[in-house]
């Protein structure tokens, strides 16, 4: 019985050391863009892993513009406490807009 139990316990260990490490990670790299004086928030960002969550504080669209070829993705529609989800390429930066307080992740923010 002990024979088992070592292996089980090594193997929920490694799985806690990585959940623990992944919403270290997520934490880390999800930021709070505050909104601007108009009600629309305009910053750049740059995906860690190619997907990006954003949730906002009131009902709005979240458009996302490749600063290089000025193409647009968008989240559409966004109500408080819901979120979206885009596949965005990782070594792109976007200009994100969209209204209210956006938190988004995982990502890192150009700061001019």
């Amino acid at each position: 019985m002990k024979k088992r139990a070592i292996p089980l316990l090594c193997a929920v260990a490694v799985l806690l050391a990585l959940v623990l490490g992944y919403a270290a990670l997520q934490n880390r790299y999800t930021f709070t863009l505050s909104e601007g004086e108009d009600g629309i928030r305009t910053e750049q960002i740059q995906p860690v892993f190619g997907t990006v969550e954003v949730r906002s504080d009131c009902d709005t669209d979240v458009v996302f513009t490749d600063v290089e070829t000025g193409r647009r993705y968008t989240v559409g529609y966004i109500t408080p406490g819901m979120s979206g989800k885009i596949q965005l390429e990782n070594n792109s930066w976007y200009r994100v807009e969209g209204g209210g307080n956006l938190t988004i992740g995982p990502v890192h923010v150009r700061v001019d």
